[in-house]
């Protein structure tokens, strides 16, 4: 078509332009990298006075979209690789390549149950769990938190909370209720679950973050079960693959919901002085059903001493079903001695460690970053953003 035609076409052009114009402008870290060279300059024909100039990102973009388009994708690859550059070399220094990989498939596949500790709530604002103990104890008459601290040391809460909750059931209501169902800016790690999860959750918090951050990314969850909640055929649409929620502990608005205290504990689970768990009740039968036919992925969990741990190890024993691989990002232990330890307990569980270290902030408090790292590098692989050998 003549050019001068165009003119004639003035805005069918000028919509086209406007379109690859903001494509154009949608880059501009890039474009900042190639404007780093001196622009193109040239003198008018017209005016030879007159110099025209032009960045040389405008120049590629507009003469060969192609080869822009392929510096483009060269330079988003590099920056994938920079941006992660600490977890991958962490992972290939610490020897943990295979298990990473590993992982990486069970994401890529959507087979992840991301099972949320109070760790992840941390960066949001919420207590871990000895941190709301100790609060609790600070509030009590008659109780010191030095009473509880033994029950602390060996990580028994339910029973330190049972002790809490004798003293003073209606306290110990009113702080979950205070301190967990306010609303706080969700941020840090727990972000990340809408791109590791396309089915089940299942968290230990008595907050809503993880609720709050499905509905704001308009991907509300669609079945939920707080504690020992009953009539909601969470099995059921568990097994259909609906996108939903199982609180362990409860809902912090919904006290009857709670399991919280070691009584709690026994009505909801059973096991009490070693008989066997009640899966006829509905809280142990749904969480054997994830265990069994979900790859979970523990974050945010000391996998200390853990009564739910104690019920993994009971279907384990039984042998009666095919357990997949789970996994556990787990800050790594002071001394070998405690990772061995611990890595053959949680083996034994068909749960797969996965370390990381957590060195001393300029506060003094453990750096949790490199967790965080790692999960974006496992999405990003798993996405095949990033290539890792």
């Amino acid at each position: 078509m003549d050019i001068k035609k165009l003119r004639e076409n003035k805005l069918i052009v000028d919509k086209v332009e406007e379109a690859l114009q903001a494509a154009y402008a949608s880059n501009q870290d890039f474009n900042a990298v190639l404007d780093e060279a001196e622009p193109l300059a040239f003198k008018s024909l017209r005016e030879p006075e007159h110099e025209y100039a032009y960045p040389i990102s405008e120049i590629l973009y507009w003469a060969d979209r192609d080869a822009y388009l392929d510096e483009l994708d060269h330079w988003e690859g590099r920056r994938q690789v920079d941006q992660h550059e600490a977890a991958i070399q962490y992972i290939r220094d610490s020897d943990q390549r295979s298990v990473f990989l590993d992982l990486v498939d069970t994401i890529r596949s959507w087979r992840i149950a991301p099972f949320v500790g109070a760790g992840l709530s941390k960066s949001c604002g919420y207590p871990m769990w000895g941190e709301a103990l100790r609060k609790i104890a600070q509030k009590l008459d008659g109780l010191e938190v030095q009473d509880i601290e033994p029950l602390m040391a060996q990580y028994d809460y339910l029973q330190a909370a049972q002790v809490l909750n004798d003293a003073s059931a209606q306290q110990v209501q009113h702080f979950i209720r205070t301190e967990f169902q306010q609303r706080r800016a969700i941020k840090g790690p727990v972000t990340l679950l809408p791109e590791l999860a396309n089915g089940c959750i299942v968290t230990t918090n008595f907050d809503t973050v993880i609720e709050d951050l499905f509905r704001d990314l308009k991907q509300p969850l669609d079945g939920y079960m707080h504690g020992t909640q009953a009539g909601n055929n969470f099995v059921q649409r568990l097994l259909r693959g609906e996108r939903c929620i199982l609180k362990l502990h409860g809902d912090a608005g919904q006290a009857n919901t709670h399991v919280f205290t070691q009584a709690q504990y026994q009505a909801a689970y059973g096991g009490a002085g070693g008989e066997p768990f009640a899966f006829q009740n509905q809280l142990p039968r749904a969480l054997r059903q994830i265990f069994i036919s979900h790859s979970l992925l523990f974050l945010g969990c000391s996998l200390e001493q853990d009564k739910t741990l104690d019920l993994f190890k009971s279907v384990v024993d039984e042998g009666a079903f095919e357990i997949p691989d789970h996994f556990a990002l787990l800050n790594e232990p002071a001394t070998p001695q405690e990772r061995t330890r611990k890595e053959a307990r949680l083996l034994q569980l068909k749960i797969r460690p996965l370390w990381y270290a957590t060195p001393v902030d300029a506060e003094g408090k453990l750096d949790h970053s490199l967790l965080e790292q790692i999960i974006k590098l496992a999405i990003a692989v798993a996405r095949r953003q990033v290539v890792f050998e």
